[in-house]
């Protein structure tokens, strides 16, 4: 590995571990998920010479390493229904604070958080994405606006700056 990969890699690991905490939602698993992306990268970094951007390449290792991990676990421990933790009427807020944000993020559906994570905060482009989570673009773009409508309601503010619509 070149100096010159070394330093894309490093660039990209805080993308990296923001992503793997969305797929996860727990801290020690998601830290366990990027090395086990990081890991794979490294053996195969020669597939991405060129690219200046590795997180695209970085996601869709870690979205199905992820998967895999997840179908692994179906198969040893039988899933059980749970209902839905209830949702806080937004009109109760007195005043949104940002932890009440990240809040209503961590309700969202796992599909929902990952479009905004990758389409809002990392700026992909709708085809890289939609390449990353194996889905049509269409199909990204509908979840977007799924996710940002449903956001919008559980703080039940209209406009939000950090939740405009981008690309």
């Amino acid at each position: 590995m070149s100096d010159g990969d070394d330093i894309r890699l490093q660039r990209a690991i805080p993308a990296l571990r923001r992503y793997a905490r969305v797929l996860t939602r727990d801290p020690h698993q998601a830290d366990d998920l990027v090395q086990d992306c990081l890991e794979r990268a490294l053996t195969r970094m020669h597939q991405v010479r060129g690219r200046t951007d590795l997180r695209p390449w970085l996601f869709t290792i870690a979205f199905r390493l992820n998967v895999s991990h997840w179908r692994r676990l179906r198969h040893l421990i039988p899933l059980t229904e749970t209902a839905p933790e209830p949702v806080q009427d937004a009109t109760q807020i007195p005043h949104l604070e940002w932890k009440e944000v990240v809040g209503a993020f961590e309700r969202l559906s796992d599909d929902h958080r990952q479009v905004l994570l990758l389409v809002g905060v990392e700026g992909l482009e709708y085809g890289t994405v939609a390449e990353i989570l194996g889905v049509p673009v269409g199909t990204v773009m509908s979840r977007l606006s799924r996710a940002r409508s449903a956001l919008h309601r559980l703080v039940d503010h209209e406009e939000r700056p950090m939740l405009r619509r981008v690309k």
